[in-house]
C-alpha cells in the first residue's frame, strides 16, 4: 500500500542531510557569525548543521528533514518519508547528491495581495508626524507616490514595487503607541523589492526600515539640504536582496552609504567574519560591494537608529523654541 511506511523507511529519511536538501531546492542559505546555524538568505529560517533541524522564526515552526519536506514542499508524513528515501539520494552521510530531474522544487510563491486601503490616510499622517517626527512634504511625496498608505486596520503600509511597477513588497507596521506595536511583513513579499525613495545622483543610502529612510531624509532637510537628491533603499531587516535588486536596475549607482541601525546585528553584517584559523568565513558588505566597484561608505545615527535621532533633534528644537517664546512673553510683560 502506498501510504505505508517502514520504521527502517523513517530512519533512512531521517540521515539525509537537511542542508544539502534545502539547497538542492534552490535555497541559498549564509552565516550570520556561527558556523553551525546557516539562514536562508531573506528569510528568517535557520538550520542548526549538527543537529540537523530547521527553525523559522516568523511562523514559529521547525523539526526535522521530514517536517521540513512536509512544511515546504506541502507533502503528508508518508510522501515526504518516501521522497527523502528515493533512489535518486545517494546513502552518503557527509552530503548527499540529487538528481535534478527528480528533486521537487518548492512551490511558486503566490502574488502578494496587499492589504485592503482605508478611505483616508489620516492617523497615519498622524502617527508618522506627530510621533515618528517625520517631515509632512516627505510623507506626503512617498503617499502621492503609493509607497505609503493606511490599511483598514488603521496601520501602516510600506510597499516596495518590482521592475514592472507592481508590488512586490509590503510591511506593515500598527500605529499604536502603547506598548509593542505589531509589525510584520504581508504574506508572499519578496525582500529583493525594497521601499524606495527615488533620487537623481549616483549615491544610495541602505537602510533597515522605511521609517529610519524618511528619518535620515528628514533630518538632511532640517540641515537645509536637498533630501530629495540621493536615492534611499530599506532592505525589511539585514538582508542585501534588496540592494542587490536595485542596483541591477539603476546601473548609474556609483556611491553605497550603508546606514543601517548603530547596534551590534547592524554592525554585524557589515563587517567580514572569520574562521578560527583566521581565514574570512564570509564577506560583510562593506568589503562585498567594494570588490565589486563600488565606492562605500558607512554613516552611522548618534543613536541606536536614525529615527532616534530625528525625534531627539526635533525635541531639541521644540525645547529651545519654547523657550525663547517665553523669553518674549517674559520681556513683553517687562515693558508693561
Amino acid at each position: 500500500m502506498r501510504d505505508f511506511v517502514t520504521k527502517d523507511m523513517i530512519y533512512k529519511a531521517m540521515q539525509v542531510n537537511l542542508l544539502s536538501y534545502a539547497q538542492g531546492m534552490g535555497m541559498e542559505f549564509e552565516s550570520r557569525g556561527s558556523s553551525d546555524n546557516l539562514y536562508w538568505k531573506g528569510h528568517s529560517l535557520n538550520i542548526t548543521q549538527s543537529k540537523n533541524k530547521w527553525y523559522q522564526f516568523s511562523t514559529q515552526k521547525g523539526g526535522n528533514v521530514i517536517n521540513f519536506v512536509m512544511e515546504f514542499q506541502g507533502k503528508s508524513f508518508q510522501e515526504a518519508v518516501r521522497i527523502l528515501c528515493g533512489e535518486d539520494i545517494q546513502n552518503n552521510l557527509s552530503g548527499f547528491s540529487y538528481s535534478q530531474q527528480n528533486i521537487e522544487k518548492s512551490p511558486e510563491k503566490e502574488k502578494l495581495v496587499l492589504p485592503k486601503r482605508n478611505d483616508n490616510a489620516q492617523r497615519v499622517f498622524a502617527y508618522l508626524v506627530k510621533t515618528r517626527r517625520i517631515d509632512p512634504e516627505i510623507i506626503s511625496k512617498m503617499m502621492k507616490e503609493k509607497k505609503i498608505y493606511e490599511n483598514d486596520k488603521h496601520s501602516c503600509v510600506f510597499v516596495g514595487y518590482d521592475e514592472h511597477g507592481e508590488a512586490g513588497y509590503a510591511s506593515v507596521r500598527s500605529t499604536y503607541t502603547m506598548g509593542n506595536a505589531f509589525k510584520g511583513d504581508v504574506k508572499n513579499s519578496n525582500k529583493k523589492y525594497s521601499f524606495t525613495m527615488n533620487g537623481k545622483s549616483d549615491t544610495v543610502y541602505v537602510f533597515e526600515a522605511p521609517i529610519d529612510a524618511m528619518s535620515h531624509a528628514s533630518l538632511v532637510k532640517l540641515g537645509n539640504g536637498d533630501w530629495s537628491q540621493d536615492w534611499r533603499i530599506s532592505l525589511g531587516g539585514i538582508s542585501d536582496q534588496g540592494l542587490s535588486q536595485f542596483l541591477s536596475t539603476h546601473k548609474q549607482i556609483k556611491n553605497i552609504c550603508f546606514a543601517t541601525d548603530n547596534d551590534e546585528q547592524g554592525e554585524a553584517v557589515l563587517n567580514d567574519t572569520y574562521n578560527p584559523d583566521g581565514s574570512i568565513r564570509s564577506k560583510g558588505y562593506m568589503n562585498k560591494y567594494k570588490d565589486m566597484g563600488y565606492n562605500v561608505h558607512r554613516e552611522k545615527s548618534n543613536n541606536k537608529d536614525w529615527n532616534e535621532d530625528l525625534t531627539e533633534i526635533k525635541e531639541m528644537i521644540e525645547k529651545a523654541e519654547l523657550e525663547q517664546s517665553q523669553k518674549v512673553v517674559g520681556e513683553e510683560d517687562l515693558e508693561l
